[in-house]
């Protein structure tokens, strides 16, 4: 028994030994092989990332290629918006890289590009003589140049003489060309206490004594539309003949009625009139909504002495607008001035005229406004006036 007991530890032993080595054997080709798999994976996700790569590369150069060509089509569009002229000079400034074969074979091409190149400089010098600075014109200076001949010859004294026996008749008393033929002062201190009369389309006779004036004394008057020998379209009245109606329209809705007189560029703006006949008339003219929406005072509340108790006032009440001017008083059938059959002695106020506050107190105290001392109609009374005229 003794005997059989190493001899089976032998055969145990020499088992154990061979299951190791075949173990070390398995655990041998098992690594091999797992090296070899790792191997190989990794070359298929090179293999992978290299065409991933291409592919993005494939796209990119795909992008840029259409960026490429929609510039060149943005280009050529711009291109053929251009004059043939205009292309030629832009066409001479191509970059280098731009130039195509047949210009760089064209033996032309130099010679257009110097010809164009010329004709740019030439345009931009042209474009820099014309864009001069914008320098302010010197003050006093007239809005518009109007040759005063040629337009005295075109735009003559407006003649509507009376027609019918009724027209003649009651027109009989208007006051003749040598009344206005006088000095601006002279004029303006004259025309009080005379009676405006106006004829309307309808048959429609209007009445009213002058009862206050304000003279404007032409081209050294700095307060007169006509201050420097300024001409222009609207104030060529103020250089006609004496007589000449002169209506303008001030703050865009008030017209303003004068007379021109002796003196170059000399007028009298009639400011105020004592409404005579008519009155009813100059009521509703007066009472009337207009297209300004400004509502105005009930006729009951209007009181005569109110209806012509400014420039204004009298424009609307007489119906007088810009489309009379440059009629004559001497020869217009629809608006004249006649004496007055009642003789009275008036007082007239000197003072200075109103609204011109800022022309200099040269001509801001100039005693040019003259009006009948005590009457009602007068648009402003000045009491330091009235009170030197008491008192001498």
């Amino acid at each position: 028994m003794l005997a059989v007991l190493p001899f089976l530890e032998n055969i145990i032993r020499q088992t154990l030994n061979n299951s190791i080595a075949k173990r070390s054997v398995f655990c041998g080709s098992s690594m091999k092989r797992s090296r070899t798999s790792s191997k190989a994976k990794s070359k298929r996700e090179e293999a992978e990332d290299d065409t991933i790569k291409n592919d993005i590369e494939a796209k990119s150069k795909d992008n840029e290629h259409n960026l490429i060509v929609q510039a060149k089509n943005l280009k050529n569009q711009k291109l053929n918006n251009v004059s043939k002229s205009d292309k030629k000079s832009i066409d001479s400034f191509k970059h280098p890289a731009e130039t195509t074969l047949e210009d760089s074979i064209n033996p032309e091409h130099k010679q257009k590009s110097k010809l164009n190149l010329k004709r740019l400089k030439d345009r931009n010098n042209k474009n820099n003589e014309e864009l001069k600075p914008n320098v302010p014109p010197p003050k006093n200076k007239p809005r518009a140049v109007v040759d005063l001949k040629m337009m005295t010859e075109e735009l003559k004294q407006l003649e509507e003489p009376p027609s019918t026996d009724w027209e003649k008749e009651i027109c009989l008393n208007r006051l003749p060309f040598s009344f206005y033929d006088s000095p601006c002062e002279e004029l303006a201190q004259n025309l009080l206490g005379k009676i405006l009369v106006r004829y309307l389309e309808n048959g429609t006779v209007l009445k009213g004594r002058i009862v206050e004036t304000e003279g404007y004394l032409g081209v050294i008057d700095k307060a007169s539309h006509t201050y420097q020998k300024k001409i222009t379209p609207r104030n060529m009245p103020m250089y006609m003949s004496p007589g000449t109606v002169y209506v303008y329209m001030t703050y865009g809705m008030y017209h303003c009625f004068n007379i021109s007189s002796q003196g170059e560029g000399c007028a009298v703006l009639i400011r105020a009139l004592e409404p005579l006949e008519g009155i009813e008339c100059m009521a509703s003219q007066r009472t009337s909504k207009r297209t300004s929406g400004v509502p105005k005072k009930p006729l009951k509340d209007l009181k005569t002495h109110e209806l012509c108790n400014g420039p204004s006032k009298l424009c609307m009440a007489f119906q007088l607008h810009k489309k009379h001017s440059k009629y004559s008083m001497c020869s217009w059938k629809g608006l004249w001035i006649e004496n007055d059959n009642v003789n009275m002695e008036i007082n007239i106020v000197k003072c200075p005229r109103i609204g011109i506050e800022g022309y200099g107190e040269e001509w801001t105290k100039k005693p040019l406004r003259y009006y009948i001392y005590g009457n009602k109609a007068v648009s402003k009374r000045n009491k330091e006036a009235e009170l030197s005229l008491e008192m001498n």
